[in-house]
Order: structure tokens, then sequence, then C-alpha cells
């Protein structure tokens, strides 16, 4: 890039930045939330946090039943799906271990 072309690039971000109108963006992503909503709910929900645990408990026990057995790509496959489960089941730890009933004394 020249030195025109950059100089034209930096005002042109500069004046976005400060009249954001210009940019002809909308207010959200109204269209996207519901379908969004429902994927979360469905994942989060009492049948997500069960397969979650399920599918924890299964990749814990094939690597401990086959440990020295495992390739690399196949221990990676475990890596993600038991990552995938915990990020699953985060909320509903998060929610009893955070949750509090009746008075909290500080």
């Amino acid at each position: 890039m020249n030195k025109k072309s950059l100089a034209f690039l930096a005002l042109a971000v500069a004046g976005y930045l400060t009249l954001p109108e210009l940019a002809f963006a909308s207010g959200g992503i109204g269209e996207f939330s519901a379908p969004l909503e429902k994927v979360m709910n469905t994942i989060t929900g009492p049948a997500g946090k069960t397969i979650s645990i399920v599918a924890m408990a299964l990749c814990g026990l094939v690597f401990i039943m086959n440990k020295d057995d495992l390739s690399g790509g196949f221990k990676l496959l475990l890596g993600v799906v038991f990552g995938i489960s915990f990020i699953a089941f985060a909320g509903s730890i998060v929610n009893s271990v955070f949750s509090f009933s009746g008075a909290v004394l500080v």
C-alpha cells in the first residue's frame, strides 16, 4: 500500500469511529437471536447436561483404559470432546457453586 491509500484508510476508520451512523450498522442481531437462543437452551438444558456428563465420563474412561495405545490424533479428539462437554456443563457448575440461598453475611 502506498502512503495515500494508507492515509485514506486511516481517515475512513477515524470517521467511522467518530460517526458510527456513517457505517450503516444495524442496532443488533435480532434476526439471529431466536435460533441462537434455541441452540443455547438445547445445549444448556437438562438433555445437554446429561449428554455432557456422559461424554466426559466416557472420555475419561477411554483415556484411562487405553492410555498407552492412543495415538496423538485420537488423544486430541478426546481432549476436544471433553473440552466441549465441560463448556456445555460449565453453566450449571457455576450456578451450583455460586448460588446462595438465604442471607449472606459479609
